[in-house]
């Protein structure tokens, strides 16, 4: 997945759900660098790619962890790891 991809679907979930102000606009661009450092680091370490899609369910997580305040315990290591990157980085909250 290249930056492209990542910038152009998040942008595209942000447009779909309304108007937000500049608060809104800043937390997307900092999952925006997030998601990139942690698909590199990801490549580098596991050889594996991360993809639009897992980006996307990734995404559900996220808003689901914010709405319960838990992660599901069913989630492979990629999409665990980078939703609590999210969240510990945007809520300041550890899991």
């Amino acid at each position: 997945m290249n930056e492209d991809d990542i910038s152009r679907y998040l942008a595209k979930m942000l447009k779909g759900h309304g108007d937000y102000g500049s608060e809104a606009f800043a937390v997307v661009g900092r999952l925006i660098r997030l998601t990139l450092e942690y698909r590199d680091r990801w490549k580098a370490e596991k050889g594996e790619i991360l993809t639009v899609e897992d980006t996307r369910w990734a995404l559900e997580i996220y808003e689901h962890v914010l709405k319960s305040g838990h992660i599901p315990d069913e989630l492979d290591d990629k999409i665990a790891g980078l939703v609590k990157l999210w969240i510990k980085n945007i809520t300041g909250q550890i899991f």
